[in-house]
């Protein structure tokens, strides 16, 4: 009987110590979305036209048109670039868009009546906005986005530059 009593408590410490071995089962994979997206299109003047998404895995595409410069407050060539960024800045951007009520916006703003306006395409966390006529300012946004753009280290690809 005592040699059952032992091994039953050499079973359960055993069975413990596998117990806290396990392995943790994998997480799912992060869903990825756009966590900011800017496009703005042309105009008969010098509108900036260009076209950015973050994901939020910290990927970033710009694709550079004309009239940029001003935008991003220094020159980039025109066609595609590429950067790995930091999340962290790019939530600052979100962050405010959210306070600003984002999220409760209407989804497209235009009268096609309306001739020679830009369109601005703003996408935060995944909800993009058409701004082209008769829609909220937004312009604080888009100036903010800007800045974030004019400060990342882009590379350029080289096949698309112009």
């Amino acid at each position: 009987m005592r040699h059952v009593v032992e091994l039953l408590i050499g079973v359960a410490a055993l069975l413990a110590f596998l117990a806290g071995c396990q392995t943790q089962p994998p997480q799912a994979p992060m869903d990825v979305e756009v966590m900011v997206g800017l496009q703005r299109t042309a105009c008969f003047g010098r509108c900036p036209v260009y076209e950015l998404s973050v994901l939020n895995t910290g990927e970033a595409t710009l694709k550079v048109g004309r009239f940029c410069d001003e935008a991003f407050g220094r020159s980039l060539a025109e066609g595609m670039h590429k950067a790995e960024v930091d999340v962290a800045i790019w939530k600052e951007a979100t962050d405010w868009a959210e306070a600003m009520g984002f999220d409760t916006l209407q989804s497209h703003y235009d009268n096609p009546k309306v001739m020679d306006l830009p369109a601005n395409i703003v996408t935060v966390n995944g909800k993009t906005v058409f701004n082209r006529y008769g829609g909220p300012n937004l312009n604080e946004l888009y100036t903010r986005i800007e800045r974030l753009v004019g400060a990342t280290d882009w590379i350029a690809e080289p096949s698309s530059a112009r």
